[in-house]
């Protein structure tokens, strides 16, 4: 009976000292893991202060503390890293600073960041930061400007250039150029005129031209303060101005080569139905001799001879076609010409063959 009671005593300490063993080894657990909190805590803030300083040296490096005068001195960019995606906010940084190096540090600031958000487990919101559409100059201070505010001075050109062209009055029909002008309208960024409009010499000149004044001097702040950019296409200069299917059209010098060559083809049909330079001449009562042309000052600019055997009614109205598209040429395109009364002949001679026009010393 001792025997057995000494067993039982023996195996009762022995699970008494291996529950003890469990519960040391619980709590030994219980206390690594709160070690290993405590110094992850400790390297989350480490990592954490070390990325604020690296932020505080980027902001001092942007330099935007600087007066700002003129906004092309300056440029914005996205830094951060959101746990979303996207950026935690854009900065504003002079150009005179060393960008290179400056943009750098803030690509390894946002590799950073980045790498911190996965690796601790960051969450935020995930509101997209809007992105600034220009930088300008508000009381001395480089300032974010962003699109909304562009669109709304955006509307008000809009609405200023309609208002030029209701003043232009270049809607209405019109018969002659006479009354026609052109001027310089919309600008490039880069420079230069990027479209030109007719106007009506009727309307009050003063208060339309200096009305585009204004359309473009705002024109160019809105190029500048926004910066914009387009392809340098400077528009061509307007030869003139005339009524094309009864609206006042802008011409160009293409238009007018163009209209220059339809003449001188005309005047070669002309030439050649007269028969002056293929038929021979014997007997000068079979030629007659015509007026051609038509002067900037008025008057022929020259006179030909035709044979009477030809279709002299069909000869005549080819003659007053000419006559009347270079008269309306020298309108349209303003040709401005010496006001030389031209000599009118005094009849036709044949010489070697050839029909020759005959002058005598006085003009008619």
């Amino acid at each position: 009976m001792k025997k057995i009671n000494l067993i039982a005593i023996v195996a009762s300490m022995m699970l008494t000292a291996c529950n003890a063993d469990i519960e040391y080894a619980k709590n030994d657990k219980t206390v690594i893991d709160t070690v290993k909190v405590q110094d992850n805590k400790i390297l989350q803030d480490e990592e954490s202060k070390n990325l604020q300083k690296m932020y505080a040296e980027i902001v001092v490096l942007s330099d935007n503390t600087k007066a700002c005068t003129n906004n092309n001195d300056w440029d914005f960019v996205p830094v951060g890293s959101k746990p979303c995606g996207g950026p935690n906010e854009y900065l504003v940084y002079s150009l005179k600073i060393n960008t290179t190096d400056f943009l750098a540090k803030i690509r390894t600031y946002n590799a950073k960041e980045k790498e911190y958000n996965t690796k601790w487990e960051i969450n935020s919101t995930c509101d997209v930061v809007p992105e600034p559409a220009s930088i300008d100059c508000v009381d001395g201070k480089p300032t974010l400007i962003y699109k909304s505010l562009r669109d709304l001075e955006e509307q008000d050109l809009a609405k200023l250039r309609t208002e030029v062209v209701i003043l232009s009055d270049n809607t209405k029909s019109c018969e002659s150029s006479d009354n026609l002008d052109f001027v310089s309208l919309d600008l490039n960024p880069c420079g230069g005129t990027k479209e030109y409009i007719v106007f009506l010499r009727t309307i009050n000149t003063s208060e339309f031209l200096n009305k585009i004044q204004i359309y473009k001097s705002k024109q160019k702040q809105f190029y500048t303060k926004w910066k914009i950019n387009s392809p340098c296409e400077v528009a061509l200069y307007p030869a003139s101005a005339d009524c094309v299917n009864g609206k006042p059209t802008l011409l160009y010098e293409s238009d007018r080569t163009i209209e220059k060559e339809s003449l001188e083809k005309l005047y070669n049909e002309i030439i050649e139905l007269s028969l002056v330079n293929t038929q021979e001449c014997s007997n000068a009562k079979e030629w007659a001799f015509t007026s051609i042309g038509s002067n900037p000052c008025g008057g022929p600019w020259r006179y030909i001879p035709y044979s009477l055997k030809i279709n002299v009614t069909d000869f005549m109205s080819k003659v007053y076609q000419y006559n009347m598209q270079e008269m309306n040429y020298n309108r349209r395109w303003r040709i401005i010409g010496i006001c030389m009364v031209t000599k009118k002949p005094s009849g036709i001679e044949c010489n070697n063959g050839k029909a020759t026009l005959v002058y005598n010393d006085t003009y008619e």
